[in-house]
């Protein structure tokens, strides 16, 4: 017997007002037991949710004791799960209905994205209604681009990573909050804030210009003196110069935030560690050669 056969419907009907929000989740490390510690404990919460309603439910007259109870049963088992939908990186999908899932033999490595919510199950109970409270879980593993092609270098970096929580209920708004603050947002690591909105332009005007401008003036002097026979090609080799460490800037960005991703399944085995390795390398060669330049130009005749 679906769920328009009793008064759960009319818990369908529009709210006069709910607590929403869309909670996105930027630099995560996490591994298949931690999603699904986060589904298990979303899941209790449903559980918990489903109970309320299934005990204001009136009993069916057309069925026995016995048969109501196992009715009863049949909704909080079938209309308060959470569905799961496991994607890989070649489109290859695997769903599941439990836990049980996240250990499955046939999940489709590399993983690309990890979805589940609350809604799909009651939908099937209650002729497409929506429930009033909803939770829709999307972890997404995919990486940007190698050399980022989006002319707006400002914007975050594309990712799909968010819980979406509509609720009526102040209660369990709070606790699938709480959930995704101890089960998500506690993953986050320090390199998160590469991926935010405005992290290109930090980068470049506090760090990347000054010291473009401070090499290239260094290397200018030194290769193109002001009393030598190429001193016309002095700032011509300045505004060049400038404009390939900028490019380079942006290659390097792109190549951190690739080796970075905004989400990494532990599982997927990224060998991106190895990029990790050469950035760092890259980053600590220029900040050890912009501080002997700058040394060298504070105090002349130091190196020499």
């Amino acid at each position: 017997m679906p769920m328009t056969d009793n008064p759960l419907m009319a818990l369908g009907q529009p709210p006069i007002g709910w607590f929403e929000e869309q909670i996105f989740v930027r630099g995560c490390v996490l591994s298949l037991d931690d999603v699904k510690q986060l589904y298990l404990e979303l899941s209790r919460i449903n559980l918990e949710f489903g109970d309320r309603v299934i005990a204001t439910l009136n009993p069916d007259p057309n069925l026995n004791p016995e048969q109501w109870e196992e009715h009863k049963q049949f909704l909080r088992n079938n209309a308060f799960c959470l569905t799961v939908s496991v994607r890989g990186q070649r489109d290859q999908q695997l769903y599941g209905e439990n836990e049980t899932i996240f250990s499955n033999e046939n999940l489709p490595f590399p993983v690309k994205d990890i979805y589940f919510n609350n809604v799909t199950a009651w939908q099937r109970n209650a002729s497409g209604s929506a429930p009033p409270n909803r939770i829709e879980v999307t972890i997404d593993f995919s990486k940007p681009a190698l050399l980022d092609p989006a002319p707006l270098p400002s914007e975050p970096t594309p990712n799909n990573t968010s819980v979406l929580i509509k609720a009526d209920d102040m209660t369990f708004f709070r606790a699938v909050r709480q959930v995704v603050n101890d089960k998500l947002l506690g993953k986050r690591k320090l390199y998160k804030y590469i991926h935010a909105s405005f992290a290109y332009d930090f980068g470049l005007w506090l760090l990347v210009l000054p010291a473009a401008l401070i090499l290239t003036t260094y290397y200018m002097d030194q290769w193109f003196p002001t009393d030598g026979k190429f001193a016309t090609y002095r700032w011509a080799f300045f505004i060049y110069a400038v404009g390939v460490a900028l490019i380079f800037y942006r290659f390097l960005i792109s190549y951190t935030k690739w080796a970075f991703p905004v989400t990494i399944l532990k599982e997927n085995k990224d060998t991106a560690w190895i990029h990790r390795c050469v950035i760092a390398t890259i980053f600590t060669g220029l900040f050890w050669k912009a501080i002997d330049i700058v040394w060298t130009l504070l105090v002349p005749g130091i190196n020499g």
